[in-house]
């Protein structure tokens, strides 16, 4: 299987929460394929630091979720953010922004995604409930972990 990680989906491999025991299933099985955007990286750690502005996890927990990503983030496939995706995550926007209310860094993850993959073999990994809606109207798979669920497309 080929799994495509939107950032929602992703910090619940270094910070335990909801959906933490499913993308670690997901990430440590050696048949997935594990991809990610470029965009990720800077994502991933503005995340972590809003989850500690927010009293969420401490400064021990912010550390050990930085370097944890920091040593897997060579074991992951990373899609470089390009011309090309920037293009189509506007394509994106304008589909679903109004109606779906698809927002301009999750178009960016879907975008990305929606170049590369081929429909039966990938996976959009996210944890983000109009993310996963919006990928599924464009006739994809999705796995929500705080779902715990495979969705098929619509």
């Amino acid at each position: 299987m080929i799994l495509f990680f939107d950032t929602s989906a992703l910090i619940k491999y270094f910070h335990v929460e909801e959906g933490t025991e499913q993308v670690t299933t997901l990430i440590n099985d050696p048949n997935h394929e594990v991809w990610i955007l470029e965009l990720t990286r800077i994502e991933f750690i503005s995340a972590l630091y809003r989850k500690y502005r927010a009293h969420i996890i401490n400064n021990n927990q912010l550390k050990l979720a930085i370097e944890g990503f920091e040593a897997e983030y060579s074991a992951f496939h990373v899609e470089l953010l390009n011309q090309a995706i920037a293009v189509e995550a506007e394509y994106l926007l304008k589909k679903y922004g109004k109606t779906e209310g698809l927002r301009t860094l999750d178009a960016l993850h879907f975008a990305a995604f929606r170049l590369i993959a081929e429909k039966e073999d990938w996976y959009f990994v996210a944890a983000d409930e109009v993310l996963c809606h919006t990928v599924q109207l464009e006739g994809f798979n999705v796995i929500n972990p705080c779902r715990n669920s495979f969705q098929q497309p619509i």
